[in-house]
């Protein structure tokens, strides 16, 4: 039996004392000991089963300080997975709260500012990037930017608009993709000054969104390329023009096969597809002005009525010259439509740069359609080149 009190505390009694008087006379009547004898025979006894006592409070202070621990333990891990329900809890919550208010949560470099604060584009073109999708450069360009600096850049920039695809699908897209859709001019069609704002920039945009600098450096390498390519420099516009499709062409192609068996590095150039990019385009410029050229041949060509001796019938269905020469002036450098018109007035009638038809110059008369064709070709009309009449015919 373990003892309610520690026995380590316990003091041996003095059984000489007469109150032990009692305990020794067994001892002393049945083993014929003196009480002196006796006595010490009792405080031997006693000392046995004080050591036993020890002994078992030892042991039973072990159990009780292990039952102790082990509760202990028990206890913090119930705290810890209590602590770390709420840690979860709350984690969820941020995250909860960083969808909706991500503004807020957005971290910053702790630096001083910089002078030249750059120029941020639209949202849209920042996911992107995010991504590692095709960005078109015209976010880029300085008309691009400007329009990202005067659209309104909130916390509403992820809101979505249900808009039709050119395949007739509805899907939900960004509101600033869908407000923007019409003003982003395709790679294909950016002018090279246009080109040469946006290509820095974006390099610089990929490395803040973290692209791989082996992906950058191909996008650089293939634009370095194309800048030092012979046409970029060369006065054939069809060349230059060819340049700039190849990139869109190579890029979106670039993107496209990114993970698949077709996928391939942007250098070096393919100077064989530039060549045919540029040969399609000068065939389907000379389509257009051979089918320009048929269509005015059929149109009888007004004349006024006479101011000077000489005498004019009111039409004239005219005699042109040789269609070569409404195609090519020289190599690949075509008339515009109303220049031809011009050529012909003036090498059969000297004077009509003077002449009217009622009030309305004949000038003018001649002049809207070659402001079209001038819009889609300004470099090509060998006319406007040489003569620089183009403002003033």
């Amino acid at each position: 039996m373990v003892p309610a009190l520690d026995p380590h505390n316990a003091r041996i009694p003095d059984f000489t004392l007469d109150r032990f008087r009692a305990a020794r006379q067994p001892l002393v009547d049945d083993f014929g000991l003196t009480h002196e004898l006796a006595a010490q025979r009792l405080a031997a006894m006693w000392q046995a089963q004080n050591n036993i006592d020890r002994e078992d409070w030892d042991n039973l202070q072990e159990e009780l300080a292990e039952a102790a621990r082990l509760q202990q333990v028990e206890r913090r891990l119930e705290e810890e997975e209590q602590q770390r329900a709420l840690d979860e809890e709350k984690e969820l919550t941020k995250q909860e709260e960083r969808k909706k208010n991500r503004n807020k949560f957005l971290t910053y470099n702790k630096v001083p500012i910089s002078t030249a604060i750059t120029k941020l584009p639209l949202p849209i073109a920042t996911r992107k990037l995010k991504k590692g999708d095709f960005v078109e450069l015209y976010y880029f360009t300085n008309k691009g930017l400007a329009e990202a600096e005067a659209s309104t850049r909130s916390m509403d920039d992820d809101a979505l608009t249900l808009t039709r695809d050119e395949d007739g699908q509805h899907a939900f897209v960004p509101v600033t993709a869908s407000k923007f859709k019409d003003t982003v001019i395709p790679d294909k069609d950016l002018t090279w000054a246009e080109f040469d704002e946006a290509a820095p920039r974006l390099i610089q945009a990929m490395r803040e969104s973290s692209w791989e600098e082996e992906r950058v450096q191909s996008h650089l390498s293939m634009w370095l390329k194309l800048s030092g390519h012979p046409y970029r420099h060369d006065p054939d516009e069809y060349g230059k023009r060819a340049l700039i499709v190849y990139q869109d062409t190579a890029r979106r192609r670039w993107h496209n096969l990114l993970g698949t068996p077709e996928s391939f590095d942007l250098v070096p150039i393919s100077m064989e597809m530039i060549k045919e990019i540029r040969d399609d385009l000068l065939h389907k410029s000379n389509k257009a002005l051979r089918e320009e050229a048929l269509q005015a041949s059929t149109i009888p060509i007004p004349l006024p009525a006479p101011s000077h001796p000489r005498t004019l019938s009111p039409t004239l269905s005219p005699s042109f010259p040789p269609l070569f020469l409404f195609f090519r002036l020289h190599a690949n450098q075509p008339l515009h439509t109303g220049h031809y018109w011009l050529h012909l007035y003036r090498s059969r009638f000297p004077s009509s740069r003077r002449t009217t038809i009622g009030s309305t110059p004949l000038s003018t008369l001649v002049t809207t359609r070659a402001q079209r064709h001038h819009a889609l070709f300004p470099h090509s009309c060998a006319y406007c080149r040489q003569s620089n009449n183009f403002a003033q015919p």
